[in-house]
């Protein structure tokens, strides 16, 4: 199987060559998954998913190592608002061996030894590195992409999105050794464009377990350069912005550059990156409701919903528990199944052309070709005439992040309806999510007509 051998192996060209070819032969044979968007549901064909998925990981981050916006990677550093130390560029423990050296000769980490040969990063990695990388193992990287539930296959440039704001979250600006001066929070090369701010990960020290700093190591601040080295604290293991506890294979490779390598037992999860849509409800509680909705509607029509949502590249509006509520009191009837399914279609505007720009992510004002969005509702129905969903995004200061709306036709209404998106950006393999504080219903036109009164008894 491909997944032993590349584990098996330093380097994964060989048997990335092999299956590419094969990728590329089951292309021309039109044996890719296909997915016909249909009241009906789906049509699925997985007889390679495991195996794409796998290789995926190797091939669809093609280019160069800017693809993942890693271009300085020699120099990720950035002031953090602690002083710390850490090891100068000589520093006993520095070998001369590059980050990439290290990386490509670790049988461990042969897994993304083999991903960042492929996306062209080991270039930007073999002169001095001044950063950490957090690298998952092999294993790790197998359990993780056993999570994803999408068949990404069909969709290269998607789910190269989704992997490289997943392997940003690894990338610490800073070196940060595996001794520490406290518990310390540090930021990643994965930002939120949104809040204008870094997504970070946190050292966990153990205090009773402690040393005294190597003298050729240096504080941060220049200020600071003649104090003498501290006592540092053993840090016992990361913690994600998901609250997951990480611990280390491998801890303090040191390489040129005075930056560092740690291996890590599992792969760092950001509070905006799930594997799957299921992966998210179970962490967001705020989409549970969305996520039952979904699953009885599919069983009242014999349909995979879920699976729709995961499988076809778009941007899915996910209103809140409130919202969901609030509309049930409000309503005087009680929604046919069918009539619910449109509602939720309402809610998903598939991806135009199956690219990532048709995924509208903040700041919406770059995506004016795809925004306004066309949604499933409008797709499935085209003699509706429904306007899209436009998303917009309007300043409010230097320090807050800007206000965040979605307008649509309201059903309820008759009017133009606004709902507020009060958390953005919710990344998952295929699809961008948003949470709404309302339930956009559409015009009455455009839902399933109420099945006819039964007839009255005979006396």
């Amino acid at each position: 199987m491909f997944w032993d051998a590349l584990l098996s192996s330093g380097e994964c060209n060989t048997v990335l060559d092999f299956y590419a070819a094969r990728f590329v032969g089951a292309i021309r044979k039109n044996t890719v998954s296909v997915w016909i968007w249909s009241r009906e549901g789906v049509e699925p064909r997985r007889r390679m998913r495991v195996l794409l998925l796998t290789v995926l990981a190797c091939v669809v981050l093609f280019g160069s190592a800017s693809a993942l916006g890693l271009d300085d990677i020699k120099r990720p550093s950035k002031p953090d608002s602690k002083p710390h130390v850490y090891p100068k560029g000589g520093c006993s423990a520095c070998s001369a061996t590059t980050a990439w050296d290290y990386i490509s000769s670790t049988p461990s980490l042969s897994a993304v030894a083999g991903l960042i040969k492929a996306i062209g990063l080991d270039k930007a990695l073999m002169g001095p590195f001044t950063g950490t990388l957090a690298l998952p193992t092999n294993e790790a990287v197998a359990a993780y992409v056993a999570q994803i539930k999408a068949d990404t296959a069909p969709y290269p440039d998607v789910f190269n999105n989704f992997l490289t704001k997943l392997l940003n979250y690894h990338f610490i600006l800073r070196s940060a050794p595996a001794w520490q001066l406290d518990t310390v929070t540090l930021s990643t090369r994965y930002r939120n464009p949104w809040t204008a701010g870094p997504h970070t990960v946190t050292f966990v020290v153990d205090p009773s377990v402690s040393k005294r700093a190597p003298k050729d190591w240096q504080w941060s601040r220049k200020s600071m350069h003649n104090r003498p080295m501290p006592r540092v604290f053993a840090v016992t293991h990361i913690v994600d912005e998901q609250g997951n506890n990480v611990t280390f294979a491998s801890k303090d490779n040191f390489v040129l550059g005075g930056g560092v390598i740690h291996s890590i037992n599992a792969v760092l999860n950001a509070n905006d990156i799930y594997p799957s849509h299921t992966a998210s409800a179970n962490s967001i509680p705020e989409k549970e409701a969305l996520l039952d909705l979904i699953t009885q509607v599919s069983a009242a029509l014999n349909i995979s919903m879920l699976e729709l949502l995961e499988d076809r590249p778009g941007t899915i509006l996910s209103p809140t528990s409130e919202a969901f509520a609030k509309l049930q009191a409000e309503l005087s009837i009680t929604p046919t199944p069918q009539q619910l399914y449109d509602v939720l279609a309402y809610h998903f505007c598939p991806s135009p052309d199956n690219s990532v720009k048709g995924l509208l992510y903040f700041p919406f004002t770059k995506n004016k070709k795809y925004n306004p969005c066309k949604t499933l509702l409008a797709t499935n129905k085209p003699t509706t005439g429904l306007p899209g969903l436009l998303f917009s995004n309007t300043p409010t200061g230097l320090t807050t992040p800007q206000d965040l709306t979605v307008t649509y036709l309201n059903g309820l209404t008759g009017g133009q309806g606004t709902s507020n998106i009060v958390l953005t950006g919710i990344t998952t393999p295929l699809a961008v999510t948003h949470l709404v504080d309302t339930v956009m219903v559409p015009p009455l036109g455009a839902l399933a007509p109420a099945p006819a009164p039964a007839p009255a008894p005979v006396p």
